[in-house]
């Protein structure tokens, strides 16, 4: 409202103070405001049920998508003439001046104000449309983007169960007649295996607990498969079996480690999966001594490196440069190290539920 002195000019007898200024500015704002935000979310309510494409709309322009700038045009050459003659008269009436004012102190006011509104209400509205085209272009970004990881994740597990069905099921085959015991066993971890990965799809995380559910039972089904070639050790300790982490992070590596490290070597080995925390960081690794493939020889593979692949995209899509994936030759020469590093805000004791214990 210092404006008002500018068009008035300095020799003018009509010079207004800071708290007049104040009073005018305040109950013009709160008009424009009001009465407009009535109206154009009066619109966009109507539009939203008449509308089929209401929300693809909403997704890609936000509350603009819905009203349209004809309607935002109407509503700001009628809505704000109303609401400076409204707030003027507010003004008036905190001031104690009396309405209307005599008319050569009434024009310079009302048109004064009405230039400072249109002005005011073109740059907000521009604003503030730039900003909301601007966040629904990273909300669309981002949702491409896990969509991308999501297919990737489908294709990885497209990938791994095949192979492990098909030497599950050839073992199956080879056990009932020999040993029905262990084919029964066998097909019992097979289902809670199939089980697991059905949900894995269907949830964006889990608990740790899940996690290392789903991996002991694969490791149930290779053991019986390898015999004792291949010793087991789950690491899980209970202040973190609660913890969700997104599925199968921990599948990829675990399979990788089998079917590179530990299978093609005669004498079989260990295969370690732990779980720790490091500050506010949640480690998982997983260690085998087997053949100890480097970590060049295991992308060029082209199961492993894809599914190395996937577990660094869909750590980037979710937790963005906080999050790695490392891989190292242990120091014995024997065997790898396999490293996932989550920033996971760790749970407070008093709020971790009770998770279901590993088999």
């Amino acid at each position: 409202m210092w404006a008002m002195e500018w068009a008035l000019g300095r020799d003018s007898p009509h010079r207004y103070g800071f708290l007049i200024n104040m009073t005018y500015a305040l109950c013009l704002g709160y008009w424009c405001w009001t009465l407009l935000g009535i109206v154009w979310l009066s619109e966009a309510r109507r539009r939203w049920k008449q509308l089929p494409d209401a929300r693809q709309r909403f997704d890609r322009s936000g509350v603009y998508g819905l009203v349209g700038w004809p309607s935002i045009v109407l509503c700001i050459l009628f809505g704000i003439p109303v609401a400076c003659v409204m707030g003027v008269a507010m003004a008036q009436a905190a001031l104690h001046l009396p309405w209307p004012l005599p008319v050569p102190d009434q024009r310079p006011p009302i048109g004064v104000s009405m230039v400072l509104c249109y002005s005011s209400a073109l740059v907000t509205f521009t604003v503030d449309y730039l900003r909301v085209r601007l966040a629904a272009s990273e909300v669309r970004a981002e949702a491409a983007q896990r969509q991308a990881v999501e297919a990737q994740l489908q294709l990885l597990q497209a990938q791994l169960e095949p192979h492990m069905l098909f030497n599950t099921l050839a073992n199956l085959h080879a056990l009932i007649a020999s040993d029905p015991a262990r084919a029964q066993d066998m097909l019992a971890h097979l289902i809670a295996f199939l089980r697991a990965t059905l949900s894995a799809t269907r949830t964006p995380a889990h608990p740790l607990s899940e996690e290392f559910t789903r991996v002991a039972d694969y490791l149930a089904l290779m053991q019986i498969r390898m015999g004792p070639r291949l010793k087991v050790l789950l690491e899980l300790p209970d202040d973190l079996a609660s913890l969700p982490v997104p599925p199968m992070l921990l599948q990829p590596l675990v399979e990788n480690a089998i079917q590179h490290g530990l299978e093609p070597s005669r004498q079989g080995g260990q295969l370690t999966v732990r779980a720790h925390h490091d500050g506010q960081h949640l480690i998982l690794s997983v260690d085998d001594t087997g053949r100890g493939l480097q970590a060049a020889q295991l992308v060029r593979r082209s199961t492993a490196g894809f599914g190395l692949s996937c577990v660094r995209d869909r750590l980037q899509s979710l937790y963005g440069g906080t999050a790695s994936l490392s891989l190292t030759p242990k120091s014995a020469g024997a065997g790898t190290h396999v490293s996932l590093r989550l920033p996971v805000p760790l749970p407070r004791p008093e709020l971790i539920e009770e998770a279901p214990a590993l088999p």
